[in-house]
């Protein structure tokens, strides 16, 4: 089953808010106007303009039109692993594209990390994070034992660690991350639009549910010339080795 019509619509103009198309104190089209742009009738516009006033990114003024009010996502960066206060401050200049969704039978550190047997699937999802339409990010998570088409319904999915949470029913309890430098390859250097060679962060993501059962591994490479992996550490013992 795909995506409702009005889906469409909303995760357009919710894109083009967050990447600043559509800045704040700006009109959006009319309806009329949005009914000729996306083919739709104007009930479906509607629809998803409900959805974006609901999360108090838009408003509609009489005699003004519909404004947008607040640029900010309606999903936050989790402080988990060292890119996250650089999200903080980026966030309004990322899209993210899904390029795959697909059962897969899981390579060895799949297996291994899930925890998976022999016989059993994983559920594989790549997606490709651009800050400014330029690639930074190559990212592939692997689930066992989640509903596949409610994540091809999603279509592009911002923040697939909360999607995971909200939708999947993933229940997260900690994390381990293993960094490496990684020298691009065929695949990397094509979803990043790279040479080959070139030096990425390479990170593999393990996280745990509350009995302490992994059930979620993200492989991920990152461009980080403008994205420095950062950690904060509180001392509180003093006992760091040096």
């Amino acid at each position: 089953m795909g995506q409702p019509l009005h889906f469409e619509v909303y995760k357009d103009l919710y894109n083009k808010i967050l990447t600043g198309y559509y800045s704040v104190g700006s009109k959006l089209p009319t309806e009329v106007k949005m009914e000729s742009l996306y083919q739709v009738s104007r009930t479906t516009i509607r629809q998803a303009l409900r959805e974006l006033q609901d999360k108090g990114l838009i408003n509609s003024k009489p005699g003004i039109g519909t404004v947008v009010t607040k640029d900010a996502p309606s999903v936050y960066w989790p402080p988990v692993g060292g890119f996250s206060s650089t999200f903080s401050k980026k966030w309004n200049r990322l899209i993210v594209k899904t390029i795959n969704v697909s059962n897969v039978i899981p390579e060895k550190d799949v297996v291994t990390n899930l925890k998976l047997g022999s016989k059993n699937a994983a559920v594989e999802v790549t997606r490709i994070r651009k800050e400014n339409n330029i690639p930074v990010f190559l990212l592939i998570n692997y689930y066992a034992n989640v509903d596949v088409n409610k994540i091809k319904e999603a279509g592009d999915i911002l923040n697939m660690r909360q999607f995971a949470k909200e939708v999947l029913g993933v229940d997260f309890y900690y994390v381990t991350e293993e960094i490496t430098a990684f020298s691009s390859d065929n695949m990397t250097s094509y979803y990043l639009e790279i040479e080959k060679g070139t030096p990425l962060l390479q990170i593999k993501r393990v996280s745990y549910d509350t009995k302490f059962q992994p059930v979620e591994y993200v492989k991920y490479y990152v461009n980080s010339t403008d994205w420095p992996y950062n950690i904060t550490y509180e001392n509180n013992s003093h006992d760091f080795p040096l």
